[in-house]
């Protein structure tokens, strides 16, 4: 998300590129909450965290995938292959987290 807020003033649709994001963290939240393990205190830490982890992570991939001069570089309709990255990098901390909020409880 800092990469796309970053990319407001500077990148046209940079709009679309938050709307995204926050679709995208609306439906790992949404998801998460199906699971009984993530309802409890620690399960909702838990995804928060995997959240956040995500967050990092996926910020730091497109920081160097789109910011690495410093500048911004266009890489025109082939920049949108790079957003179904932060799909998957909240799937796979959603998957690890519940398993990790299932395992807690037991």
């Amino acid at each position: 998300m800092v990469t796309a807020i970053y990319s407001l003033s500077k990148v046209h649709g940079a709009e679309l590129w938050l709307l995204f994001w926050f679709v995208c963290v609306a439906a790992y939240l949404g998801i998460g909450l199906l699971f009984k393990h993530n309802r409890t205190k620690a399960g909702i830490k838990n995804m928060l965290i995997g959240l956040m982890i995500a967050e990092v992570i996926n910020d730091l991939i497109w920081a160097i995938i789109y910011y690495h001069n410093g500048t911004y570089l266009d890489y025109g309709i082939g920049a949108v292959y790079s957003l179904p990255l932060w799909i998957l990098i909240l799937t796979v901390t959603l998957i690890v987290f519940t398993a990790k909020s299932r395992n807690f409880q037991r």
